[in-house]
């Protein structure tokens, strides 16, 4: 090779350097990529930087160490950009607010006991994606990241305990922390890896198949499993209470959420606001800071529960960064959908799009996917919890009981009467530690009890509800001739019957649709004991006491027995603007384009491979890599299936392609 032709060929696969202009958000891009776009979506490339870096109250491991920490079996960094590729997430260059050139969704997060920096995750790291096409990159702010968070998790467990157990390995590692590894402080240092690797392959074994089980694979995690466990299992401290997280979901898209009166793919938690928040919390949004912190709970974030109660509601410590978070959904609110872009992806054709429209309305989309104009700063947003015959192990899981253990005798909210049982729904005790974790630091046991004097006097349950972003299951009873729609804490099939525990519904005749808010119809209370045998006065026949929960009283919890019923469990359906950007589908992406969701789910492909960045115009999701991961929609164990949600099979080849461009115009 002479000396010219190699110098073209070293300089093709140079990395890409490109000016801040023409790469604003600094992304490292991999090879064959040539030129990095933004999409409008009314944050400023400042706005987007924040976000990325908006520490949130996580610490996987000190920060220091992951800046010298090597891969598995490798002598290169943990944060080589091609190793961050790999594992699914965005690297970034280093610049002025990013000296470490760490990547997207990374940062210096919450300190340990002893003052220690530890590196945390962000929103962004789960809700920023890339999306490629013809060599261009678009990154996609509030979109579904493509990040193998598994994989992320098991590879670093690896590499912290490789690093403890090699000698050469730990060598370098020590050495480049300025500590000699021979001495005391390295002993003490390698001490403190071993017991970082325990912690994190806990995690694992906590909240991940187990060795030959499918894993979740990219672009996946099961949220509210983690949660649950780090919350139940981890912060009370009670092993037992763990269960298998086997219902991954895909990551949401974030434009519009804090606009939703319900959030998570089951509707669970809601924005709702109180004046009262101000004074305990900072802010009126309580169900949003509420919810925001339930998920840094779940993803190493750390809450201490107090050992002792005082009759007064004590503060819980935690890592939860309350300010930060508030800024987020601030931020979000200004946040708009992606919109097609047409230079990069295609015209679209007007004619079909009109089409489209009207097909949208006629094959029943609009019945659960209301329109928007995702640029309208009064824009209201539509929303449904409706079933329709997909996966319904998260559902499921969501409505487990566990045992309360330190919690026992406990107020469960901060101005409710009833307190813990030795068992309570898993919901439930998330809420409480919520509550507890968000409470203004700077309020003293009597300021809260002078604050919530008069609400706790007069038991005031609309205060009560309030005041948390809710956790409870979404659910349609059907019970004979009526519909019970609403919210509960747990539900749980015994026979022909259904066994509830608190919650509030409404009762319709016929209805299946779940209704946030349906005036004039007859709404059931069952929050306390007393408003669960008025249920049962009213609704003879459909809502009946369990005998050994008959005893009223404030402290006793709330259960009665549904009669002759059976749950029809759903999902949330959301307005569908900019749902071009948010491939695979369903909520546990277990489609991997628009054309396939259009299939009846009995032709729908059954296998594919999932982790491409590389965007497919036509078909509306991401090419095939035969270097990623399989997805098995038929396996066991695992929340994988492709069934239900068949609208539109009806539709003829042309209506289906009419349908698909409108579906790219949202």
């Amino acid at each position: 090779m002479s000396i010219r032709w190699g110098w073209l060929v070293a300089l093709f696969f140079a990395p890409l350097s490109l000016s801040s202009a023409q790469n604003p958000r600094s992304i490292d891009v991999g090879p064959g990529i040539t030129a990095v776009k933004t999409l409008s979506q009314n944050w400023s490339d400042r706005q987007s930087i924040d976000f990325y870096n908006a520490p949130q109250g996580s610490r996987l491991l000190p920060f220091d160490w992951i800046l010298h920490l090597e891969q598995p079996n490798s002598r290169k960094r943990f944060l080589d950009a091609e190793h961050i590729r790999s594992l699914g997430y965005l690297p970034r260059l280093k610049d002025d607010d990013n000296p470490h050139a760490l990547p997207v969704g990374f940062i210096r997060d919450a300190s340990y006991e002893d003052g220690t920096s530890g590196l945390g995750l962000t929103c962004a790291a789960c809700h920023t994606s890339q999306i490629n096409h013809s060599g261009t990159a678009f990154v996609v702010d509030g979109g579904p990241a493509m990040g193998d968070f598994e994989k992320l998790m098991k590879v670093l467990a690896s590499a912290l305990r490789q690093t403890a157990g090699n000698d050469k390995k730990f060598a370098r590692f020590a050495n480049a922390l300025n500590v000699d590894p021979l001495s005391d402080a390295g002993r003490v240092l390698r001490s403190g890896v071993r017991a970082v690797a325990r912690q994190r392959v806990g995690y694992n074994d906590r909240n991940f198949p187990g060795r030959g089980e499918h894993a979740f694979g990219p672009g996946r995690v099961d949220a509210f499993g983690a949660i649950f466990n780090e919350v139940s299992v981890t912060f009370l401290d009670i092993p037992q209470n763990w269960h298998a997280a086997n219902a991954p979901v895909s990551y949401p898209c974030l434009w519009d959420a804090p606009l939703h009166q319900h959030v998570q793919w089951n509707g669970a938690a809601e924005n709702r606001t109180s004046p009262l928040g101000r004074i305990l919390f900072n802010t009126m949004e309580v169900g949003a800071l509420g919810r925001n912190a339930g998920e840094v709970l779940g993803v190493f974030g750390h809450v201490h529960v107090n050992g002792i109660e005082l009759p007064v509601p004590l503060r819980y410590s935690s890592t939860v960064n309350t300010d930060n978070l508030i800024s987020i959904e601030n931020s979000l609110k200004i946040l708009w959908s992606p919109k097609w872009p047409e230079e990069a992806f295609g015209a679209l054709d007007t004619a079909m799009v009109a089409r489209g429209k009207e097909i949208y309305k006629r094959a029943r989309c609009l019945e659960c996917h209301s329109v928007i104009d995702r640029e309208d700063p009064l824009r209201e947003i539509g929303e449904k919890i409706v079933s329709v015959d997909t996966d319904q192990t998260l559902l499921i899981n969501f409505g487990r009981l566990a045992s309360t253990g330190r919690l026992a005798g406990r107020r469960k909210t901060l101005t409710g009467k009833e307190r813990f049982e030795h068992v309570a729904p898993v919901g439930v005790i998330l809420k409480h530690l919520v509550e507890r974790s968000i409470l203004n630091p700077g309020l003293n046991p009597s300021d809260i009890e002078v604050g919530l004097a008069g609400i706790l006097a007069g038991n005031q349950n609309e205060s009560v509800n309030e005041l948390n972003p809710g956790f409870q299951m979404t659910a349609a009873i059907q019970a004979g001739e009526k519909m019970l729609v609403g919210k509960f804490d747990s539900l749980v099939q015994e026979g022909s019957d259904l066994r509830v525990k608190g919650g509030v519904f409404h009762v319709l005749d016929k209805a299946r649709n779940f209704v946030a808010q349906s005036n004039g119809d007859n709404v059931v209370d069952l929050r306390s004991m007393e408003s669960v045998q008025s249920a049962a006065s009213q609704l003879k026949g459909i809502v009946s006491l369990d005998a050994t929960e008959s005893v009223p009283g404030s402290d006793a919890a709330p259960e009665a027995i549904i009669n002759n019923a059976e749950p029809v469990i759903g999902y949330k359906a959301r307005p569908l603007n900019g749902i071009w950007a948010t491939a695979p589908y369903l909520h546990n992406g277990s489609v991997p384009n628009l054309v396939e969701l259009l299939k009846p789910a009995e032709k729908r492909v059954k296998k594919f491979r999932i982790g491409s960045q590389e965007f497919d115009p036509i078909n509306v999701g991401f090419t095939e890599d035969r270097t990623k991961p399989v997805f098995d929609t038929t396996a066991r164990g695992i929340s994988n299936s492709n069934s239900g949600h068949e609208f539109g099979t009806e539709l003829s080849d042309s209506e289906r392609r009419d349908l698909l461009e409108y579906l790219k115009s949202l």
